[in-house]
């Protein structure tokens, strides 16, 4: 944002150099980028009187002219239709520099046109920067003495504009005001007396009958509304003072009216926008939103159709402004305007920005809208902009139209003394802290021992918690100021000795020890892509309000969206053999609060190790994730006879297993689902642009840290008695798994069993049609005495006659007898 040096001293007398003031304003957060002198060319423009003129005896359109400069007379040649004898024009000499309305330099020179000499040009407003005009040099009207600076006519002074790098959060200061009041802040806390002058509105009067009915129809998009009528208004040129303002940041002066509510704007922040009364409708605006499809035509002669969602000023025949963004060409202010509309309102800063976007319009205006404007301003801006007017065209103040919602009020907000000390590692003398707030702007509602309750000012809409009173005090107090310590001193953002973070250490660094790489990937996903995985309603899913782009629209609700991206950007840069895990959160609603999942996901693809010269890896599959997951769980001591093994049925897994336990807090078995691990569909894959098959674990770190608190660890001494092995060959139904057969095996078996496992798994010549050969070795061992056949014999009886009854099943080879 551009600023005038000299525009901010009319309202604060800054007491250091221009240098000086550009270090301050960046050590308070206004970084100044860039400072340019202004009206510099203006110091070799003198007024020249034309003596005699003729035209060039080698050009058309030329003409010599011979022009008394005070000093002397030059001869120049030139080329603008209304040059003419004993007319007063503003004269640069050859050798001197001017700026155009671009900032291009260029250099007069005294050279030969056709032949004949020109020492000078005679000046258009373009080619010294004060309008866009070429079609004729600027003539001098007033009684002006030859040879004295033109500066004087045009009410010049030496400036510089300041370039200024706002972050998003100071909308307070996009106006002059704003900018001197941190600097009154900064100067005052520095010892410096100073007054800041806002100009005043006590002459503001009503003079006049003419009125407009208002009605708001959406209060919540437009929660304040204010307008003016203005009566007799001359509409013409700006005076010089009021241009050579808007030029200084680089704005074009188009006719009083309009110059007047952008001086306004870029005086107070609020912007504001001028009807021509007579073009209103039966003189009644509504504030509504816009039919959908609605057609509009604003004032840059863009046809637009209009959203449903996009909110307009309009009478009951058209729409005659885009809230806050842009008014139309129907009802904008033109030479033949008499009676002007003069309206000062604050929309919704969502709406505003919504409606920017959609239809790729962007100005002032909507620029600060979007940020949230100053709603106490509204008033004070509006009797500003509505004297000035009366001050250049001497119209009429008419009948003001408002509406105001209660729902708008300052915020408050406590602040500890303690923390600020403990956030800047520093202690600033509460006295001190108080003051600096209160030059900034903000009311001491009471001071309770450390807690201070404060109002912020409206204008601080980027300040509503007391980390951010902080920052503001530490602003104007100086980051400099702060002295070195002599130590290091930092607060870990995890605490290294919480469970969680020790869980995650032991996990990474077993899975790095078996060739894992972590990754870290971005919360935020897109949209599409997360539905593919979620089991969250579209309620639950955490939109944000305005994103940076499409493909960063949600907060993952699942790890499986960016993992998979990681993925496939390393496949496609020929790295097949990836084994690659994330800690991270998910992120979802539930009952209208916010709710974060502490997870890891491992991701697997290709050989699961390296080859070499003794040993061929093979191909990443499901037994082998299940591998890393019962390492996992051998690490921390659980179980896996302590879960129930649910076939997971997701519409994203070609197949898997959920690992389940009772839920302490609940009756039924599966509601608490701690592990995940399956193989991602062939249609998911193709959606995400990934050709080989991914394998999968997802486990929830929360739940887990609970099982392995909840987990009755006990040791004994190592057995001294034998343990004795026998191995079952059975023929199984292919619509039995192994899962069931183990699951009731537990069930039923006694403390003499102590391991099952399955060996082997056959299919093929030899097994009757329908069925396959499991091979399943028992370990049995008593803690007291030393087994006898007897008592396996008769166990091995019972566990094969309970497989036999519930599922079908015989033995591949021999039969079973009781003892």
């Amino acid at each position: 944002m551009k600023v005038s040096y000299n525009w901010l001293n009319n309202y604060l007398k800054i007491p250091v150099d221009l240098k000086e003031v550009s270090d301050i304003l960046t050590s308070i957060g206004l970084e100044v980028e860039g400072v340019d002198e202004l009206f510099s060319s203006f110091d070799h423009l003198v007024v020249g009187k034309v003596l005699e003129c003729y035209n060039h005896p080698n050009a058309d359109k030329l003409k010599i002219t011979k022009v008394d400069i005070g000093s002397e007379i030059k001869q120049i040649v030139c080329g603008a239709s209304n040059v003419k004898k004993n007319q007063l024009v503003v004269v640069v000499l050859a050798g001197n520099e001017l700026y155009n309305n671009s900032g291009d330099k260029f250099k007069i020179k005294k050279t030969k046109i056709r032949g004949e000499l020109s020492e000078g040009m005679i000046c258009a407003e373009d080619e010294i920067g004060l309008g866009d005009g070429h079609d004729g040099i600027i003539e001098i009207n007033k009684n002006v003495e030859i040879g004295s600076m033109a500066a004087n006519f045009f009410d010049i002074q030496k400036d510089h504009s300041l370039e200024i790098g706002l972050t998003p959060n100071r909308t307070d200061a996009f106006s002059h005001i704003g900018i001197c009041k941190d600097l009154y802040a900064y100067f005052s806390h520095n010892g410096y007396n100073l007054t800041l002058n806002m100009p005043s509105t006590k002459e503001y009067v009503n003079e006049s009958d003419l009125s407009v009915e208002l009605k708001v129809n959406s209060k919540e998009l437009c929660p304040k509304y204010l307008g003016v009528c203005l009566e007799n208004v001359e509409i013409k040129s700006s005076p010089n003072w009021l241009k050579n303002r808007l030029i200084s940041i680089g704005l074009k002066p188009i006719n009083n009216v309009v110059d007047v509510t952008n001086f306004v704007l870029h005086e107070t922040g609020n912007p504001l926008h001028a009807f021509d009364c007579n073009k209103i409708l039966d003189s009644k605006l509504i504030v509504r939103e816009a039919n959908q499809g609605e057609q509009f035509e604003t004032l840059d002669l863009k046809s637009i159709k209009l959203n449903s969602e996009d909110l307009v000023i309009c009478d009951e025949e058209k729409v005659l402004c885009l809230a806050g963004v842009m008014g139309g060409a129907c009802s904008g202010v033109t030479d033949d305007t008499t009676d002007v509309f003069l309206e000062s309102a604050f929309f919704h800063p969502e709406s505003v920005r919504k409606t920017s976007k959609r239809h790729a319009i962007n100005s002032d205006s909507s620029y600060r809208f979007e940020r949230g404007v100053d709603f106490e301003n509204c008033e004070y801006a509006l009797k500003r902009a509505a004297l000035l007017i009366k001050e250049l065209t001497g119209c009429s103040i008419g009948k003001e139209s408002r509406f105001s919602s209660s729902n708008l009020g300052s915020k408050e907000v406590d602040f500890s003394f303690q923390s600020c000390s403990k956030i800047l590692g520093y202690h600033i003398p509460n006295k001190t802290i108080l003051e600096i707030l209160v030059s900034l702007g903000f009311e001491v509602i009471s001071v309770n021992n450390d807690i201070c309750r404060l109002s912020v000012p409206t204008y601080r809409a980027d300040v509503y918690r007391e980390i951010d009173v902080i920052e503001e005090v530490l602003r104007i107090y100086g980051y400099d100021n702060l002295p070195a310590s002599k130590y290091v001193k930092f607060q870990p953002l995890t605490d290294s000795n919480s469970a969680k973070f020790k869980l995650k250490d032991s996990i990474s660094q077993l899975l790095v020890s078996d060739g894992f790489f972590e990754m870290k990937n971005n919360s935020l996903v897109k949209e599409e892509v997360s539905s593919l995985f979620s089991s969250h309603s579209e309620s639950e899913i955490v939109k944000l309000l305005n994103p940076l782009s499409q493909d960063l629209g949600v907060m993952r609700t699942n790890m499986f969206v960016s993992g998979l991206e990681t993925m496939k950007y390393n496949l496609n840069r020929q790295m097949d053999d990836l084994k690659l895990f994330e800690f991270g959160k998910t992120y979802y609603l539930r009952n209208k609060k916010y709710v974060e999942d502490d997870k890891l996901t491992i991701f697997t693809c290709g050989k699961f190790k390296s080859d070499n010269w003794g040993d061929k890896s093979r191909d990443v599959d499901f037994f082998l994730m299940k591998g890393v997951l019962n390492k996992l769980l051998d690490r921390f001591l659980l179980k896996s006879s302590d879960f129930k093994l649910i076939e997971l049925d997701k519409k994203y897994s070609e197949f898997g297993l959920l690992y389940s336990v009772k839920d302490p807090s609940k009756d039924r078995v599966g509601d608490c689902n701690i592990f995940e691990i399956g193989l991602f569909t062939r249609g998911v894959l193709n959606k995400v642009g990934i050709k080989k098959p991914i394998y999968y674990l997802d486990i929830d770190l929360d739940k887990m840290i609970n099982l392995i608190n909840r987990s009755n660890i006990k040791y004994k001494p190592v057995s001294k008695f034998p343990s004795i092995t026998r191995d079952l060959s059975l023929l199984v139904p292919k619509s039995v798994s192994y899962l069931d057969i183990e699951t009731t095996i537990k069930q039923i078996s006694n403390h003499l069993l102590q391991e099952v496992s399955l060996f082997d798994v056959y299919e093929g010549e030899g097994v009757e049609k329908g069925k396959k050969s499991y091979a399943i070795s028992f370990l049995f061992r008593d803690e007291l005495g030393t087994l006898q056949d007897t008592d396996i014999d008769k166990e091995m009886f019972v566990i094969f006659s309970k497989l036999k009854s519930k599922y079908n099943i015989v033995l591949r080879d021999g039969e079973l007898k009781s003892n």
